[in-house]
């Protein structure tokens, strides 16, 4: 192949590759309320009346405390919480966004 066919080859495809990439990783259950379910959370967090009571509830979490107070939280946990600091970064920001919108 020329190396000119061959450039008007690979642009197209690194396109397809990447559509391909993001299309797979949201398949997998990356939305926030997904992995906020996957990480058992609920377990020591209420929101609505419905999960634990060990930590604080989440309703009206996106007006107590800024997107960058809930990431800090999640990453360097205080008293008593897991760290969650294994998260992919995508995946850390869909839980921040989720939990930022409870107003």
């Amino acid at each position: 192949m020329k190396a000119r066919s061959f450039k008007k080859w690979l642009a197209p495809m690194i396109g397809l590759f990447l559509v391909f990439s993001l299309s797979s990783a949201q398949a997998q259950g990356t939305s926030g309320k997904d992995l906020i379910k996957r990480l058992n959370c609920h377990a020591c967090h209420a929101q609505a009346g419905q999960g634990g009571n060990l930590g604080p509830g989440w309703d009206g979490m996106g007006q107590r405390l800024s997107p960058e107070a809930i990431r800090r939280q999640i990453v360097s946990p205080q008293k008593g919480m897991p760290n969650f600091a294994h998260l992919s970064p995508e995946e850390l920001q869909a839980v921040v966004d989720c939990l930022s919108g409870m107003k």
